[in-house]
C-alpha cells in the first residue's frame, strides 16, 4: 500500500495500517478468507456482468429497472476487492483488478460521471415512477473510494485520475453554485459522499475537496438531513438524531478525517461520542450494528440485523482505533469479525446473508433481498458486493504502525512482514489455535538487530493473562490494554502469551429478558438444531454452577470452529458452536439461551462486551 499524501495532517492517527503488508492466514480465518476470495471476489464480475454493463447502457433504450443504490455495487465490489487482495497478493485476483478498473474507468463518461442513471437525472434524479431519490452520489462515494483504496495499493495513476474526475464533476455541480447536495435527498446516503472528498483533499491537496466536505456540513445541518456534530456535541445518542440509519456512519466517518485534516476537538468530541453512543445502545450480542437497518437505542431488538451495517460498523471502529490507539476498540472489532461477518459469510464463500438474526435461521441475501437482483446481475445486492469487505479489513487492523513500533491486535495462525515506519523489515510469526485455547507463540525476524516497541493486545474478557520474552517472565500485563515491550530485537526472539479464556456471559434484558448469550473468550457460542438430539424450542437450560465443558473437534461439513458440550440442568447434553458456524446447514439456532443461578455470578464472568441500557 502506497503512503501517498499530499496534505500534511493536523493531527497524526495514532495507528495505521502497514504499507505493503505480506500476511498468510492459517486455521478457520485463513479458509474463510480462501473461500470469500476463490468463490466469490474472483467469480462476482464475470456471474454479474451487469454490475458495468448498467454504466454503458444508462441513456438506451429500453432503460433498465434499477434500484435507487445499483450504482454502488461495482464500488461495493472493488471496494471489498482491493481489500480482499491485501490479505493474499493473488495474482489472478490483481490480473482481475487491474481489467476489472480499466473497464470501470472506460464506462465513466466524458464530464467524469460514473453511475448508470440517465443523463436527464444524474446525481440529483428520481426512480423512474418518481417517487424515490437516487442515491447517485451515493454511488459515487463507493467509485471513488474504491478507485482510491487501488491507487493507494498499486500507484494506478489513471484510478486516481478517474476519481479526481468524477469529484470534479460533483464540485462544478454543487459547489458554490447555489444548487445543495441535500436536494437530492436520500441524506444519509446522499451526503456520504464527503467522506470520500476529506480522502481525496489527503491525496491530492486540492482545496476544492474540503471546500465541498464544508458545503455538505452546512447540508447536515439543514433540515431533514443528520446534523451530525451538533447533536453528539449536547449529548444526543445516535439513535435520538434525525438520521440514525446506517448508512450515516460513512457521512460520521467524513468527521474523523476533518478531525485528522483540522485538528478542531469538536470534531473529535463528536466523532468518539457517537461510536461509543452505539457501542452503548446499538451493539448487538454479535459484535453486529442496527436493527431494522438503523439505530434504535435497543441491542435486544429482533428486527433485521444487516450485513452492510456490520461493515459500517467496523469501518467507523476502526477509525476510532485511529483516533484513540485503544485496546478495547480492537476488542470490538475482533467481536465482530469474528461473529457477525463471518456468520454473513456462508463458509463456502459462495453466499452472504442479508440478516443474520441473533436466534432463527441464515437466509442467502440472494433469496431475502432478491428484489435488488438485476438481468445479467442476479447475485447483485447491496449485502453480497459489501459484506466481503467485513473479512478484507483484515488487512487494515491485524497489525498496525505506531510511531515507535507495531501493535499486534489480531491472534491466529498467521505470517506477517512488513516494514516499520524507520525503514527496518520484520517479520512476524503467530503459533496458535487461539480462539479456540489461549497460548500464543509469537516469533521475531528481522534483518539486523532494531529497537521498536511491540504492543501486544491484552483482550479485557482475559483478567489473567501472561507474558514471558524468550522465557522470562513480564510484568504488568493487563486486561483492557496494550502490553508494551520496548527493546531491540533480534532474530529468533520469542514471545510466549498465555490468556485465560473464560466463559462469560451477558444477562439480557428487554425482549431478552431471562435469557443469557454465553461466550468462549470473543466467540459467542449457539445452539444449533445440527448439532443437538432436540429442537429449537425444546434447548434446555444451562446452570451457571455447573459450566463445565468439554470441547471437541468434529470434521463435519460445514466444519465448525468449536463445539463446546455442556450438561444441561435436566441432566441432557447441550452441544454449543461458535456463532460464525451456527445455522449454515439452514438450521435454526440459538443464541439467547436459559440459565439458572445467574444471581451467583462470578463477577469475572460478566461481559465486557455486554451493553446494558438505561
Amino acid at each position: 500500500m502506497l503512503e501517498q499524501s499530499a496534505v500534511k495532517l493536523t493531527v497524526k492517527p495514532l495507528m495505521n495500517p502497514p504499507r505493503n503488508m505480506r500476511i498468510r492466514f492459517g486455521g478457520f480465518v485463513g479458509q474463510r478468507i480462501a473461500a470469500n476470495q476463490g468463490n466469490w471476489l474472483l467469480q462476482a464480475p464475470y456471474s454479474n456482468p451487469a454490475m458495468l454493463q448498467m454504466f454503458r447502457d444508462r441513456d438506451r433504450k429500453p432503460r433498465r429497472m434499477l434500484v435507487p443504490w445499483a450504482g454502488e455495487f461495482a464500488g461495493k465490489y472493488l471496494i471489498s476487492a482491493v481489500q480482499g487482495y491485501r490479505l493474499t497478493y493473488d495474482e489472478r485476483l490483481r490480473r482481475l483488478l487491474d481489467g476489472f478498473v480499466h473497464a470501470l474507468i472506460s464506462v465513466q463518461d466524458v464530464d467524469g460521471y460514473l453511475g448508470p442513471h440517465p443523463v436527464n437525472e444524474r446525481l440529483i434524479g428520481r426512480t423512474c415512477d418518481g417517487k424515490n431519490p437516487l442515491w447517485d452520489l451515493w454511488g459515487h462515494y463507493h467509485a471513488i473510494l474504491g478507485l482510491l483504496l487501488w491507487w493507494r495499493e498499486v500507484g494506478d495513476e489513471a484510478a486516481l485520475n478517474a476519481a479526481c474526475k468524477a469529484a470534479d464533476l460533483i464540485c462544478l455541480r454543487f459547489l458554490e453554485t447555489g444548487q445543495r447536495m441535500i436536494n437530492a435527498g436520500a441524506e444519509e446516503m446522499n451526503l456520504a459522499v464527503s467522506h470520500a472528498f476529506t480522502l481525496l483533499y489527503e491525496a491530492t491537496g486540492d482545496e476544492r475537496y474540503l471546500r465541498m466536505v464544508r458545503e455538505v456540513e452546512h447540508d447536515w445541518e439543514t433540515p431533514p438531513a443528520g446534523d451530525y456534530v451538533r447533536t453528539a456535541l449536547h449529548g444526543l445518542e445516535f439513535f435520538q438524531t434525525p438520521k440514525p440509519r446506517w448508512e450515516s456512519l460513512h457521512d460520521i466517518q467524513a468527521i474523523a478525517e476533518l478531525y485528522f485534516i483540522t485538528g478542531d476537538e469538536r470534531y473529535r468530541e463528536a466523532f468518539t461520542h457517537t461510536w461509543r453512543s452505539i457501542q452503548r445502545y446499538d451493539r448487538h450480542n454479535s459484535g453486529a450494528f442496527s436493527s431494522a437497518e438503523q439505530a434504535v437505542g435497543n441491542p435486544y431488538d429482533s428486527r433485521a440485523v444487516e450485513t452492510c451495517c456490520v461493515v459500517a460498523w467496523m469501518a467507523l471502529s476502526l477509525d476510532m482505533l485511529r483516533i484513540t490507539g485503544d485496546s478495547t476498540v480492537v476488542d470490538e472489532v475482533e467481536l465482530s469479525t469474528f461473529n457477525a461477518v463471518l456468520g454473513a459469510q456462508h463458509p463456502s464463500g459462495r453466499w452472504w446473508t442479508y440478516n443474520t438474526p441473533m436466534d432463527g435461521i441464515r437466509l442467502a441475501s440472494a433469496h431475502e433481498i432478491v428484489f435488488q437482483a438485476h438481468q445479467g446481475a442476479p447475485e447483485l445486492n447491496c449485502c453480497s458486493v459489501n459484506g466481503p469487505r467485513g473479512i478484507g479489513m483484515l488487512s487494515d487492523w491485524a497489525y498496525m504502525l505506531t510511531d515507535d513500533g507495531v501493535a499486534v491486535n489480531f491472534y491466529g495462525p498467521c505470517t506477517s512482514r512488513f516494514l516499520l515506519t524507520q525503514g527496518v523489515e520484520v517479520t512476524l510469526k503467530q503459533a496458535t489455535d487461539y480462539p479456540r485455547h489461549g497460548k500464543v507463540r509469537l516469533s521475531v525476524a528481522v534483518k539486523k538487530p532494531t529497537e521498536f516497541a511491540l504492543r501486544l493486545r491484552i483482550p479485557s474478557w482475559s483478567r489473567k493473562a501472561q507474558a514471558s520474552v524468550n522465557g522470562h517472565g513480564v510484568r504488568d500485563v493487563r486486561s483492557g490494554a496494550y502490553l508494551v515491550l520496548n527493546r531491540e530485537w533480534m532474530s529468533g526472539d520469542t514471545v510466549k502469551l498465555i490468556f485465560n479464556i473464560p466463559l462469560h456471559v451477558w444477562v439480557g434484558e428487554r425482549e431478552k429478558a431471562g435469557r443469557t448469550s454465553i461466550y468462549h473468550g470473543p466467540i459467542l457460542l449457539a445452539y444449533d438444531q445440527r448439532f443437538n438430539a432436540m429442537d429449537y424450542d425444546d434447548v434446555p437450560t444451562l446452570d451457571v454452577n455447573n459450566l463445565s465443558y468439554i470441547m471437541e473437534e468434529r470434521d463435519d461439513n460445514p466444519t465448525p470452529w468449536m463445539l463446546v458440550h455442556f450438561q444441561a440442568a435436566d441432566g441432557r447434553d447441550l452441544i454449543l458452536c461458535d456463532f460464525a458456524t451456527a445455522g449454515a446447514a439452514g438450521t435454526h439456532y440459538r443464541t439467547w439461551l436459559q440459565m439458572d443461578g445467574l444471581e451467583q455470578l462470578p463477577l469475572e464472568m460478566r461481559s465486557p462486551f455486554a451493553s446494558h441500557i438505561d
